[in-house]
């Protein structure tokens, strides 16, 4: 048995969305069954507690569910100085900088990489908040004793921004889901449940509504070929693309998120799931999708070309291809269900590496 500290900005107890906040739950879940200690420092969100982990305790980051990340990142100092930890138990932190407020501990220190959110941080604050990130992100990594990337490729863009002294840290190990909870989910009745037309076509976007997510040209392309749009999720661009969407009357069903329980029943109502991101690192939800039978859509971003084989699982799109591949999937979209299904075993626990070793010998159960 070991003390894993993870820390992310969500709440394992509570429905969660985005790559992080699923990341991080699945593998208190993992964790909690191998009947670790889990100390979780989160963020504190909307909603009921849903789970129950015998093993983990929540350490509440923020006080109010306003609370911006940067207050997170102050107040986890505040924390850092406060905890005791057994000398043997490991920290690991879901963004490189939130690992810098617990540098005074000698507890071997992990960080994984969910894509580049240097990228997120220039595209929404501009070039010179970008610069400050990069400054903390580079002293994370250095910090760092072993570093994963959930996406073989960014490792080479990290190596191009920080160097290889910092990438030959860097091992790929790709995120895995439980399939089980995706199989055998009756589609009438989950549309019934969402109130969605069993006769319509159902086009599901399941994430965070922001800007990076390139929401509006899947909208367009929804009232392209006059089928149903079903986004579940929120975020801050939410009203803005609500009124996009009314504007060029595309027919879009907005949904808050879910208990994260009822996920396979959203994906049981769609006949495709489709993904229009500048950029993400490994798009995990393209892989429930699959493990749900589902076909997927993506443009060509972080690990969707090692998740999607064109023509067989899905398709790699673009702005100029993206409404004739999605007509040629909504053909005939069980033609490909048989390979979704195939392709996801690959993404289970019990072939994904979970165990590994940190360079000063200690080992790191995942």
């Amino acid at each position: 048995m070991k003390t894993i500290v993870l820390i992310a900005n969500s709440d394992p107890r509570k429905a969660v969305i985005g790559g992080i906040g699923v990341y991080a739950k699945n593998y208190v879940e993992y964790l909690d069954k191998a009947n670790h200690q889990i100390i979780f420092i989160g963020k504190k969100t909307n909603g009921k507690i849903i789970n129950d982990y015998p093993n983990l305790t929540f350490i509440e980051a923020t006080q109010s569910t306003k609370q911006s990340d940067i207050v997170f990142f102050y107040n986890l100092f505040k924390i850092g100085r406060k905890l005791t930890l057994p000398h043997d138990a490991i920290i690991h932190a879901q963004r490189s900088d939130w690992i810098i407020p617990f540098k005074q501990h000698n507890n071997p220190k992990v960080v994984t990489l969910h894509g580049s959110h240097l990228s997120n941080v220039a595209l929404k604050k501009g070039r010179w908040l970008a610069i400050f990130y990069f400054l903390l992100e580079r002293h994370g990594l250095k910090l760092a004793d072993d570093v994963i990337s959930v996406s073989e490729n960014k490792i080479e863009y990290f190596e191009r921004i920080y160097g290889k002294a910092i990438a030959c840290k860097i091992r790929y190990i790709p995120p895995a889901i439980d399939l089980t909870k995706f199989i055998g989910i009756d589609k009438r009745k989950a549309r019934n449940q969402y109130g969605l037309d069993q006769n319509k076509q159902v086009v599901l976007f399941l994430g965070r509504f922001e800007k990076e997510k390139n929401l509006k040209l899947l909208i367009q392309t929804i009232a392209r070929l006059r089928v149903k749009g079903l986004f579940v999720g929120s975020g801050k661009e939410q009203a803005t693309l609500q009124k996009f969407a009314k504007i060029i009357d595309a027919d879009v069903k907005f949904m808050p998120p879910v208990r994260n329980e009822m996920i396979p029943q959203v994906f049981a109502c769609a006949d495709v799931l489709a993904l229009t991101s500048v950029h993400e690192g490994f798009p995990l939800v393209l892989i429930e999708a699959m493990a749900a039978g589902i076909p997927c859509l993506s443009t060509d971003v972080g690990d969707a070309k090692k998740i999607i084989e064109d023509g067989v699982t899905g398709y790699i799109v673009d702005d100029n291809t993206i409404v004739d591949r999605l007509r040629m999937i909504l053909d005939n979209p069980a033609d490909y269900k048989s390979k979704c299904l195939a392709k996801s075993k690959s993404f289970s626990w019990e072939t994904s590496p979970i165990a590994y070793q940190l360079p000063n010998n200690v080992n790191m159960i995942l």
